[in-house]
């Protein structure tokens, strides 16, 4: 991996949690390359404690700094993944999906939420009645109409 002003990996090397893996770049490489995409799935207590992804994490090193196009890089970066025959395949993103620069689609709110709330909200439907609410936070009168739909169900 390589970026502008990047020299050595920071944030945990091997998170364990969710405050970790939001601060691994190791985390989000190795991820991405295990499962060939890299989604809020990966914030997920059983993604971060993926042997796969734990291996590769070990692979992950850090390329010469770029000296190309430095502006246009926008928490970006270039990724090289070598296989053991010698193929490399590079790619480029400036600008990650779903970066405030680019602006963030309700499609990408909603997987994020799906993702996140779902281990969190145990009655069926919580997740989907809560996320519209989201959509039509504009049009409460009160909080309380979502604060209600999050709150723990009685036991």
């Amino acid at each position: 991996m390589s970026r502008p002003g990047v020299t050595t990996l920071t944030g945990p090397l091997h998170p364990t949690d969710l405050i970790g893996m939001a601060h691994s770049p190791a985390y989000f490489l190795a991820a991405g390359a295990a499962d060939h995409s890299f989604s809020w799935v990966h914030a997920t207590a059983g993604k971060i404690a993926d042997a796969t992804i734990h291996q590769l994490i070990d692979k992950v090193q850090i390329g010469t700094p770029p000296t190309d196009n430095v502006a246009r890089y926008r928490q970006g970066a270039t990724v090289t993944i070598r296989t053991k025959d010698g193929r490399a395949n590079t790619s480029t993103v400036y600008v990650p999906k779903g970066a405030g620069i680019s602006g963030i689609a309700w499609a990408d709110v909603d997987a994020k939420y799906r993702a996140l709330m779902a281990p969190v909200l145990l009655q069926t439907g919580q997740v989907e009645a809560s996320l519209a609410v989201i959509h039509d936070f504009h049009r409460l009168t009160h909080v309380s109409a979502l604060i209600d739909l999050l709150a723990a169900p009685a036991v």
